[in-house]
């Protein structure tokens, strides 16, 4: 538990450190003031996709993918970490389904930079997918994963 415990932090270190970074870039725009949860719809970005609602946060990285249920509280600087679970895939085969994991990342602007922290209980292992960085209102870039 340790483990997982400090594969969250560095999660959260990355995701904040990220945000700081795209808060720079061209495809950021100030929204004012902060908003307490995050802005349900469509956040797209290089290889991720997060969609969410009142009810639910489906976040696609990569060749896998998650759901965090109801919305998701955001502090006063933007920052976030809910609890949901996490599958692995190789090509069209899920594999080790809804493995807890933690989404945690930052809002800045209208661009949402997280990072996931899962335990794969199968494989008695913990890792991580990010940090990446999606816009509101983007299309995801698609990814071609192993057949």
């Amino acid at each position: 538990m340790k483990t997982f415990l400090r594969v969250i932090a560095r999660v959260l270190l990355l995701s904040s450190l990220v945000g700081a970074f795209a808060a720079c870039g061209d495809t950021v725009a100030p929204l004012a003031p902060t908003p307490t949860q995050l802005t349900f719809g469509d956040w797209g970005g290089v290889q991720a996709d997060v969609n969410s609602s009142s009810t639910a946060t489906q976040v696609s990285f990569e060749c896998a993918f998650g759901n965090f249920p109801g919305s998701i509280a955001l502090d006063p600087t933007g920052r976030f970490s809910v609890q949901g679970t996490w599958n692995r895939s190789i090509g069209p085969i899920q594999v080790n389904a809804n493995m807890p994991a933690v989404l945690s990342g930052q809002v800045i602007g209208n661009a949402l930079s997280f990072a996931i922290a899962v335990n794969d209980t199968t494989a008695k292992e913990i890792f991580s997918y990010g940090p990446a960085t999606v816009v509101f209102g983007q299309q995801a870039t698609s990814t071609v994963c192993p057949v």
